[in-house]
């Protein structure tokens, strides 16, 4: 019964009401249908990704940076390169917009299993080649939050200094800015408050650098713990298992999102957390430590199974140039 999970139906996409606050129900694609082409990677310049606590020191990148973000904002609400429908390919993927294909009452989630990293490592990748081609820059790369070391566990300023950038989302829980360290252990709902580690200063960065450590020690031979539990086409992701990685990464999104709404909208929600910058950089992040984790393991492949590597996803794809609207991948 075993298969690789396949790319929606376009046509069938439904308002994705699985969790999705009931105003932001609305997350299918300007399109119902498209010419689905396989992916082929550029043959464009490496592309490398900085801390996003260094780069506050860089006017021209966090110049072009902010322009990419704004010109990107700008674009038609209805244009697939706009920033908030890419936020929308986020939501159809993770609040129930689609079935997965051939099984019509199982949804498509990218969480909660082995297609956590993968699905948004690709998501990172077009996101960050539609910036650099809003700037016309092909070496562009996003900053990543570097939260597993003690300089970059606080939400970068280069988001919260300005509220008139269009890097700033006012949705965020502020009582955690600066000089607020983030905690791997909160959550918007636990058994007894507070909801985290119940640790502050120094003591809070060496909890988190430990539980990060272990993070790693632990799955080294053992994949599905780091990544996530194989999910394979027609079961049902609550059938998963999260993998360590992830479970701090959904503290993360917790500790910036705000904690006062019923919904936790933005950061704090699947169908809205990719309408604030920290998304991405989060991911970035994210990626990285996938990327560490792999070399750690002496770069061996983490699953060999024609389930795992035969998967596939649908993303909006550019074209070659810096004058193309883009393709359908």
């Amino acid at each position: 019964m075993a298969a690789p999970l396949a790319p929606p139906e376009l046509s069938t996409c439904h308002p994705a009401t699985k969790g999705s606050p009931p105003d932001m129900t609305h997350c299918c694609p300007p399109y119902s249908q498209a010419h689905i082409v396989d992916y082929d990677f550029p043959r464009t310049p490496l592309r490398v990704r900085r801390p996003a606590h260094e780069v506050k020191d860089d006017p021209e990148y966090i110049e072009k940076y902010t322009e990419a973000v704004r010109k990107m904002k700008e674009l038609p609400s209805d244009d697939p390169w706009n920033f908030y429908q890419q936020a929308l390919v986020h939501c159809a993927y993770c609040n129930g917009a689609y079935f997965q294909k051939g099984y019509p009452d199982v949804t498509l989630q990218v969480h909660t299993s082995w297609h956590f990293l993968a699905w948004h490592r690709y998501y990172l990748h077009f996101f960050e080649r539609i910036l650099g081609k809003l700037i016309k820059d092909d070496t562009f790369a996003l900053p990543y939050w570097n939260f597993d070391a003690k300089e970059g566990m606080t939400i970068p300023e280069i988001f919260t200094s300005d509220p008139n950038s269009p890097l700033y989302n006012d949705n965020r829980n502020k009582d955690h800015y600066y000089p607020a360290i983030v905690d791997y252990r909160y959550a918007y709902k636990c058994g007894t408050p507070p909801c985290g580690s119940n640790q502050t200063g120094d003591e809070l960065v060496q909890a988190n650098m430990s539980y990060m450590r272990s993070t790693f020690k632990n799955s080294l031979q053992l994949p599905e713990l780091f990544m996530g539990d194989p999910l394979r086409a027609g079961e049902p992701d609550s059938s998963k298992g999260t993998g360590g990685l992830e479970s701090i990464h959904n503290a993360i999104h917790q500790f910036v999102g705000p904690a006062d709404t019923e919904y936790h909208t933005d950061m704090g929600n699947f169908a809205t957390a990719a309408r604030d910058c920290m998304f991405y950089r989060l991911h970035a992040n994210v990626d990285r430590l996938w990327h560490l984790y792999t070399n750690f393991r002496g770069n061996r492949v983490e699953f060999d199974e024609p389930d795992w590597l035969e998967s596939s996803y649908i993303f909006y794809e550019l074209q070659s140039d810096f004058t193309g609207r883009g393709t359908i991948l």
